[in-house]
């Protein structure tokens, strides 16, 4: 599964610059957001593993992003990496002592931008790793509310509906599925997302995302309610 990084920078020119080079990792998938209030709405929807801001941006500037991401829940554990040209050992220190993972430097050494990205997602991963078990959440109670719910969006779905809200589902199944080891499912859920995102651009069908779907549910059920002795 790709790593998502999010870029957010009120420069268009940065953001096709980024996005352009980032592309050329095929384990990286990139979006761009040009303000802060937007980069906010798409961290909590699309979820990604790392976040490169910008720190001078108009109305909302970084630092007040990154406090923002730190105050919500679906957010809070996202790193962020600002990208600016305050690159002075006093500004890394200060961005990191309000929860910033680092800087990049502008300009950007385009060459070594990709290497950056992928050591903040190393690092990311590895403070996963040590941060111990993760809160007991009722996991299993989850996967069951979860299962219902995507029965009841399984047939407007399978009736040609627009399937927004059945992607919100399996993409959030996605993450916290894997948190706590269960690899099938959040596996499954990847790959009916996958196929939703695809249905249309690659002429996936409709059909083939069902039989996904189904497959899901049954690992859901399989796993859901009491946790067995």
């Amino acid at each position: 599964m790709k790593s998502r990084v999010l870029h957010i920078d009120d420069d268009p020119a940065m953001l096709k610059v980024v996005a352009a080079v980032l592309s050329r990792d095929p384990t990286l998938e990139t979006r761009g957001c040009l303000s802060a209030e937007e980069g906010m709405r798409a961290a909590a929807e699309w979820l990604p593993d790392l976040i490169l801001s910008d720190v001078s941006m108009p109305e909302v500037d970084g630092l007040q992003l990154l406090g923002e991401l730190r105050n919500r829940p679906l957010t809070m554990g996202i790193p962020v990496v600002f990208t600016t040209a305050c690159g002075r050992f006093e500004d890394i220190a200060d961005f990191k002592a309000l929860g910033a993972s680092g800087i990049i430097a502008k300009p950007f050494n385009l060459r070594e931008l990709i290497g950056s990205v992928r050591g903040y997602l190393a690092l990311a991963a590895t403070a996963v790793d040590d941060a111990g078990p993760a809160p007991e959440i009722g996991i299993r109670d989850r996967f069951k509310d979860d299962a219902a719910l995507l029965r009841e969006l399984r047939g407007p779905f399978e009736a040609g509906g627009v399937p927004d809200d059945l992607r919100h589902v399996v993409h959030k199944l996605v993450g916290v599925a894997g948190i706590y080891g269960f690899g099938a499912i959040s596996d499954a859920a990847a790959a009916v997302e996958d196929g939703i995102a695809h249905m249309t651009s690659d002429g996936v069908a409709r059909a083939d995302t069902l039989a996904g779907l189904d497959g899901l549910l049954e690992l859901l059920d399989r796993n859901s309610g009491p946790q067995p002795d």
